[in-house]
């Protein structure tokens, strides 16, 4: 009954993590593109990267083949938005509710896989808050976007691959089932963990302890392949070349700035390094066991994180957003160093989970150096309102714009499609056009790429009272904004002098 009371209790507070004002801010940039994809499979059956007016693309149309069919990233999460939408038309609520649900639901197979792993209801409880606190987690579950997808396919592989170690009835489908649904929702992330389960299973052959069936094993490895094969193929996933200018550096700069950025955001937000000694530490003399978990499912968790890391680390993309399927490993591993504490001192480890869960102290060793208190702002941003840039310049454009005219920017062109249906080109496209364009809008902190040229040819600039800060509020907690910005720079939009109007809520300069 007490299992049942924690378990019930945990969902209520991440019901209220997740859901809250969920759908207060406006979608921004990436979660555009989630959400115009799942517009078009309402449209045409799949994401199509063309509807007719405007080209969705942040890659120079690199991110959909000749046919217009979208092959940048796996389906899932458009599928996903586009059943919601369905169900409850479009809007930001809608295109983030799917995946708030299959946060909680992941919060439910985190809970069942712990208590697996070490058979400990203190350890299972201790890590389940630290997952359902996890600010990681929290900010990534509440977007339109393929993070918590990710996160629950990795603990559902995680799981089924202990079934198929203890060659268990039905491991087979279960891996197979659960690595799909990783590889759709991210397929850069699979090859990660799938690299620490197959370390660890090559650990369990050489040590002869837990060993899976072999056949079972590649079993699991041709299912998976058959399903996911032809799409690597079709789409030539080895070739996501990109047009930023970062990933032209040498292999082996570019190799030790995406170790350093993901040892940085290994630190700061999943497992701070301080810590780690005490995933080792003993009170007495007896054999180490794996922390409390067992010594094979202690490597199976390690292996995952360095497997991952390892991967991230040698492919063009260091973004905070690629280790989010290593959340739910890290907090299983916080709740084994608490628990060590817990064994020894009950008040300490009280103190150690509070402070992991409320500050960042035990993060400060490595950069940015800044203490920081990131689940109370949650907390003040999930119960007010948010403004950010996107928002406002939907809003003016809506107001006093329509859906025929033509926008530049250098950013944001996305949600001003999904939110006005206007024509606009910007980030990631060539803003050079021959044509002036009825809006224009500079972004501060986004190259221009000399479309402020057209500046010279008859436009005011109208200044609104939005700030203007990069991206809107993406999730990586290293930018992520939890109140409304008031000391940035406002927004400016130019506007073609031939359209008259009287601005609302701006002011001309």
């Amino acid at each position: 009954m007490a299992r049942h009371f924690f378990l019930v209790a945990i969902l209520a507070i991440a019901g209220l993590l997740l859901f809250t004002n969920l759908g207060n801010q406006y979608l921004w940039q990436d979660e555009a593109e989630t959400a115009l994809l799942a517009k078009s499979i309402l449209a045409k059956g799949y994401p199509s990267a063309w509807d007719g007016k405007n080209l969705i693309t942040q890659n120079a149309g690199l991110d959909s083949n000749e046919g217009h069919v979208w092959t940048w990233s796996p389906w899932l999460q458009f599928y996903a938005a586009a059943f919601s939408f369905k169900l409850l038309g479009m809007n930001a609520f809608a295109a983030r509710l799917p995946f708030a649900l299959v946060g909680l639901a992941a919060v439910v197979l985190f809970y069942f896989f712990t208590l697996r792993l070490g058979r400990n209801e203190t350890l299972t409880r201790i890590s389940t808050l630290l997952f359902v606190t996890s600010i990681p987690f929290l900010l990534h579950t509440r977007q339109a976007r393929w993070y918590v997808l990710a996160v629950f396919a990795t603990l559902w592989l995680l799981y089924a691959c202990l079934r198929l170690r203890d060659r268990e009835k039905g491991a087979v489908l279960q891996v197979a089932l659960s690595a799909v649904t990783l590889f759709y929702s991210n397929f850069v992330i699979l090859f990660g963990v799938a690299g620490g389960i197959l370390l660890h299973y090559l650990g369990c052959f050489v040590f002869k302890a837990g060993r899976p069936a072999f056949k079972s094993v590649l079993a699991s490895v041709l299912v998976v392949s058959l399903f996911t094969l032809p799409w690597i193929f079709y789409t030539e996933a080895w070739d996501k070349s990109n047009v930023f200018e970062e990933y032209a550096l040498g292999f082996f700069d570019r190799l030790k700035l995406f170790v350093g950025k993901n040892i940085i955001n290994l630190n700061g937000y999943f497992f701070p390094f301080l810590l780690i000694p005490l995933l080792f530490w003993r009170r007495k003399k007896s054999a180490w066991n794996g922390a409390g978990i067992g010594r094979g499912n202690f490597f199976l968790l390690l292996l995952t994180v360095l497997a991952t890391v390892a991967v991230l680390s040698v492919l063009p993309w260091a973004y905070f957003r690629y280790l989010i399927g290593l959340t739910p490993v890290c907090a299983i591993l916080l709740g084994l160093v608490v628990w060590r504490i817990w064994d020894f001192n009950r008040a300490a480890a009280t103190v150690v989970l509070a402070l992991l869960i409320f500050t960042n102290v035990f993060t400060l060793a490595l950069p940015p150096h800044r203490l920081k208190f990131d689940f109370p702002d949650f907390l003040y941003e999930i119960t007010h309102d948010y403004d950010g840039p996107n928002e406002g310049i939907v809003r003016y454009l809506k107001e006093h714009g329509d859906a025929d005219q033509f926008v530049i920017t250098n950013y944001g062109q996305l949600p001003i499609m999904f939110y006005t249906g206007m024509r606009a080109i910007g980030f990631g496209q060539d803003l050079r056009v021959p044509e002036q364009a009825d809006w224009i809008i500079p972004r501060r902190g986004r190259p221009n790429e000399g479309f402020l040229r057209y500046l010279a040819r008859g436009y005011r600039p109208i200044r609104i009272d939005y700030p203007d800060i990069p991206w809107g509020n993406r999730p990586d907690p290293f930018y992520h904004r939890y109140r409304t910005v008031t000391d940035a720079p406002k927004v400016i939009l130019y506007k073609k002098r031939q359209i008259t109007s009287t601005p609302s809520f701006s002011a001309d300069f």
